[in-house]
């Protein structure tokens, strides 16, 4: 039986390729989210090698650095298409704006096989050893081997995931917007010898606000990224855009960094026409206890339990009339039921983020639900922060929109688009 109730309301830089994937450890967990796609295809990770196609230096102001983005299912994440040494080898990195340190499998590593081809320090012209930096937020242990002399670091995520390694500096190589290449020399990376729970990827693109962040280091503060949906592979117009060339538009809201994290003053949420009558200050930040951040690390939305329960019992009011509940499937996609996502759900109300300033994230049927294997259930892709209060947007409640990041004046800005646009 279909809703029908109101309708939804409804741009060189770097070569990115978009995942379904996990969070990181701003996350309350590492939450896991399974999309069904219209290919099959999601087990084969498709890399563009960068050939030899350099950008003269005279060129280089008038140009962007871009990555094109390409989504996979499971889990439900964006991926970098970079490539790390010299010789360049490619490589496919989470994009993760919860995280400083970008860091790459390396050989000789304990990790997942991957179809990727893993980086080999010792054939790298351009490789050498970083000094140890004090990073208290982003990198709580880091210590120097006092056997090797090297800088040693280790990461641990929320769901216990992890990597460790070797501080070090090489040289990345990004595509140009005249599809050429450009390429940054000694940036400080994590050298990954011993990782667990990564699947599907090579590392971390660490978009944060850190000591070791490659957007604060190298790339003047500034970064934006517009993505289509997750669920189609075939979309050729997601983007990831850093340094100046980064699109900057749509509707502002005010920025703050607090323990190396993108916080946002969320204010209000609706459901349709109506606000939700939600308790204020429940999205306030106190100390290092709840406020509200921005992750792409994460793939669902997490918020704070009254806020989740107000919404969920909204949705739940209006679904459980017409269609039956069904077993949860885990603890981030809850309540279930029993329809098909389309059909069921035409026409269901809109869920609208509000944020200081006027800025708003829209969030359709497509941010705020996902359809099991089958198609024959669905769940709401949210789950409840029972642990600080911490709300975060995730990859899924970003999809559709161009989010521009501007570091020196701490403003981010959303706007509703096709990609298509920014990327022509």
């Amino acid at each position: 039986m279909a809703i029908t109730l109101l309708p939804l309301r409804i741009r060189a830089s770097l070569l990115i390729i978009i995942f379904a994937l996990t969070c990181s450890r701003e996350c309350t967990s590492h939450s896991r989210l399974t999309l069904r796609t219209k290919t099959q295809e999601s087990s084969k990770i498709k890399i563009g090698y960068l050939h030899s196609k350099s950008t003269p230096a005279s060129r280089l102001d008038n140009l962007w650095t871009v990555s094109h983005v390409t989504p996979i299912p499971n889990p439900a994440a964006f991926l970098a298409n970079i490539s790390i040494g010299n010789p360049p080898v490619p490589q496919l990195l989470l994009i993760d704006t919860g995280s400083d340190l970008t860091w790459i499998h390396c050989l000789p590593c304990k990790c997942y096989p991957q179809t990727i081809p893993f980086f080999h320090p010792s054939r790298s012209s351009t490789y050498r050893n970083a000094s140890c930096v004090s990073a208290p937020h982003a990198m709580p242990q880091i210590f120097r081997d006092e056997k090797t002399g090297n800088c040693q670091y280790h990461l641990r995520y929320r769901d216990f995931s992890n990597t460790r390694g070797i501080l070090a500096e090489e040289k990345l190589t990004f595509e140009t917007s005249d599809d050429g290449l450009i390429s940054k020399q000694n940036i400080v990376f994590g050298c990954g010898q011993d990782n667990s729970g990564f699947t599907k990827y090579s590392g971390v693109l660490g978009l944060g606000p850190g000591t070791f962040s490659i957007v604060t280091r190298n790339f003047g503060s500034k970064f934006s990224y517009c993505f289509g949906s997750l669920t189609n592979p075939t979309y050729p117009h997601n983007i990831l855009i850093l340094g100046n060339g980064a699109k900057i538009e749509g509707d502002p809201t005010p920025l703050q960094i607090f323990q190396d994290r993108y916080y946002l003053d969320l204010q209000a949420i609706s459901f349709g026409e109506k606000l939700l009558d939600i308790e204020p200050g429940t999205f306030q930040r106190y100390r290092s206890q709840g406020g509200t951040v921005i992750d792409t690390g994460c793939s669902p939305t997490i918020l704070a339990r009254e806020a989740y329960e107000t919404l969920s019992e909204e949705i739940d009011f209006l679904l459980g009339e017409v269609l039956r509940r069904v077993k949860d499937w885990d603890q981030y996609t809850t309540p279930c039921y029993e329809g098909n996502l389309k059909l069921d759900l035409y026409g269901f109300p809109v869920v609208t983020f509000h944020f200081a300033g006027g800025a708003e994230l829209a969030l359709d049927v497509e941010s705020l639900f996902v359809s099991s294997e089958s198609g024959d259930s669905f769940c709401l892709a949210m789950t409840m922060n029972t642990f600080d209060d911490m709300s975060v947007i995730g990859a899924m409640a970003q999809q559709n929109y161009n989010v521009g990041y501007n570091l020196r004046t701490m403003k981010v800005y959303f706007q509703r688009t096709d990609c298509e646009i920014i990327d022509s």
